[in-house]
């Protein structure tokens, strides 16, 4: 736990950045280093009837955090991908709580 979901990358990208991602966001959440799930999700991203080129979307699902925390986790997030995609690119973070008595590990839950 937390859970990362990318999307609009490609393997390598999310390969490459995967060490130093966590690295960052290790102590500004309190998660050990092991605790990271990261996960490739190859995407097509479609408009009017046509495949177009998409934008990067990292998905965040974590038991939740303050505010400032998100933030900063957001903003390292951008900044990391911002590194491989260019200043121009769009990228879009999104998270989502997860409750711990809703999240089951090895058939126990967290809450």
């Amino acid at each position: 736990m937390p859970h990362l979901r990318f999307r609009g990358l490609s393997r390598d990208t999310v390969k490459q950045i995967s060490k130093p991602l966590v690295d960052t966001l290790s102590p500004l959440i309190g998660s050990p280093l092991d605790h990271f799930t990261l996960e490739f999700i190859p995407a097509e991203f479609v408009a009017k009837g046509q495949v177009v080129s998409g934008y990067p979307i990292v998905e965040v699902l974590w038991f939740e955090r303050p505010l400032e925390v998100q933030d900063k986790v957001a903003a390292e997030i951008t900044a990391i991908l911002r590194a491989r995609v260019g200043a121009e690119q769009d990228i879009c973070v999104i998270f989502t709580k997860l409750e711990g008595r809703q999240y089951y590990e090895n058939g126990s839950h967290f809450g």
